[in-house]
């Protein structure tokens, strides 16, 4: 009951600080595993983020660091500059990685307005310009255009460009 309990004041402290085009509503805030939205609804993350559902989905769930574990990314907003991003969460950390929104990585920039679609690619699938992947990696894309590889190095996220 406590952790449902906390699931809701976050939720609740998410919705109360958002400035994203379209604010999530409290249905689509329950589908974040529970430990998700209580680090999305932490001050220090809610100070300066906001949720984004502008792409359906707005958050997706992979082994990105190849721990074993379902990790979270999440589609986010930087308040000041409304620069647009993806939030990583790795199961056990209490530390989201931010790339972009403000943050820059490789040719995806320090925002990702132009994202209109992503996915998961898993480690074992093998494209002719794919890393060798530890875990999972994001597939993000501005479709008819150009697409990126994000993904876990073992010690930071890396870009790697997958079409023009």
């Amino acid at each position: 009951m406590g952790g449902r309990l906390f699931s809701v004041m976050a939720a609740v402290a998410i919705l109360a600080s958002g400035v994203a085009a379209r604010e999530p509503t409290w249905q689509e805030l329950q589908n974040l595993p529970p430990w998700a939205g209580s680090i999305l609804g932490e001050q220090r993350f809610v100070s300066a983020y906001a949720l984004s559902t502008r792409i359906n989905p707005y958050f997706l769930q992979g082994d990105f660091n190849g721990d074993g574990r379902l990790d979270v990314a999440v589609l986010i907003e930087r308040k000041t500059t409304v620069q647009q991003g993806i939030a990583i969460l790795h199961a056990g950390s209490t530390n989201p990685i931010v790339v972009g929104a403000g943050r820059e990585i490789g040719n995806g920039g320090a925002d990702f307005s132009w994202l209109d679609a992503w996915s998961i690619e898993t480690r074992d699938t093998r494209g002719k310009s794919a890393p060798a992947l530890r875990g999972d990696a994001l597939l993000v894309q501005k479709l008819e255009s150009a697409s990126g590889l994000i993904y876990w190095d073992g010690t930071a996220y890396r870009w790697r460009q997958q079409g023009d």
